[in-house]
């Protein structure tokens, strides 16, 4: 007789519990069968590899997210975007993890990529344009957050001690130190981005002089 408490969404939902507490290493078929008291097999009717249970994760993950859909500004989809996966990387430190091990699948995965096309189609990019400009977003996001979250995921990882480093060989560090805590490098990388989009519009390919 199969466990009441067995079901797809209750595996991955304790998967992502035990990403947050114990990194995603630790997510194993068999941790996920212990914390449900039931004998790892059982998981098989459900998920057939732990591979399924991080595409399941990040499918999750995605959709507590809420990223933008429908009609949108290409800026504003850019930003939405950006704050919403900061939001999620910091309420799920270690399972966000789960986006390094690739996409999310299906048509709700999919939404939140319609609506951005649209917006950078609408607002008179290309498509090769448009293409590059989402994907670059995403993965410059994602990038931030996996390393923002790294501290979260990696307790107890030795760091350099920048006062332990002399000031005469390191004084731009020093510099650099003193100024860190007072920044928000995310907003900065995310004004960059819709900046640098934004001229990659406007600028068009120069023609190439023919010489006689």
């Amino acid at each position: 007789m199969i466990s009441p408490r067995l079901s797809s969404e209750n595996i991955v939902a304790i998967a992502i519990e035990i990403a947050d507490e114990e990194g995603l290493a630790a997510v194993t078929l068999r941790g996920i069968a212990a914390r449900l008291a039931v004998h790892v097999t059982s998981l098989y009717n459900h998920v057939a590899t732990k591979e399924a249970v991080l595409d399941g994760m990040v499918n999750v993950l995605l959709a507590e997210a809420r990223l933008p859909t429908g009609r949108i500004g290409w800026e504003d989809w850019v930003r939405e975007f950006a704050a919403r996966m900061r939001a999620l990387g910091r309420k799920h430190p270690g399972a966000f993890e789960a986006f390094h091990h690739g996409p999310a699948t299906g048509e709700r995965a999919a939404e939140p990529f319609e609506s951005a096309f649209a917006a950078f189609r609408s607002a008179g990019f290309d498509a090769a344009s448009t293409y590059n400009a989402v994907k670059a977003t995403v993965v410059a996001i994602l990038g931030y957050m996996l390393e923002d979250t790294l501290p979260a995921r990696r307790k107890g990882a030795v760091r350099t001690d920048i006062r332990d480093l002399p000031v005469e060989r390191f004084p731009q560090v020093h510099a650099m130190n003193r100024v860190a805590g007072k920044t928000d490098p995310f907003a900065y990388l995310v004004e960059v981005l819709i900046t640098g989009l934004a001229a990659s519009k406007k600028s068009k390919p120069r023609r190439k002089q023919l010489s006689d």
